[in-house]
């Protein structure tokens, strides 16, 4: 019986170290990490408006005109930040809007995430009449990563 209490005492030990690694872990911040966003729409003065948040941060509402660029810089904490941006633009050619949503930056893990290995700290959005281009650092290209509606 005593040994059956050591390892009771042993496991209740780890998960009281496991509770306040986890919990010391989330207040920590890597970064700084930039995040970009440029018009590179086509056409005529066409103006590209967005929207930037996260849970704990609201960017607001801004514009973009066609060729202009516009950046943020945040600390990460892993497996929880990430921001998304809402956006839309007019189309003059075919005379109709065209929205979409776009996650931006997401620290998917606790150790690393996805987007630091597509970007690293400086993440490139190309926005285009045909969606929302992210420049793979660990590829050197432009990819794809989201349509309009």
């Amino acid at each position: 019986m005593g040994t059956r209490s050591h390892c009771n005492i042993n496991f209740l030990l780890l998960l009281l170290l496991f509770s306040v690694l986890v919990s010391k872990c989330s207040s920590i911040r890597f970064g700084p990490v930039t995040v970009h966003i440029q018009n590179d729409i086509e056409g005529y003065e066409v103006a590209l408006d967005y929207h930037c948040f996260s849970d704990d941060d609201d960017l607001g509402q801004r514009t973009l005109h066609q060729g202009e660029e516009w950046h943020w810089k945040f600390g990460v904490i892993p497996g929880f930040t990430f921001f998304v941006c809402d956006m839309r633009w007019y189309d003059n050619r075919n005379y109709r809007w065209y929205d979409g949503k776009f996650e931006v930056y997401y620290a998917n893990g606790l150790i690393g995430n996805r987007f630091n290995g597509f970007c690293g700290g400086n993440c490139q959005w190309s926005i285009r009449r045909d969606g929302a281009y992210l420049y793979r650092k660990d590829r050197k290209e432009w990819q794809r990563r989201g349509e309009w509606h």
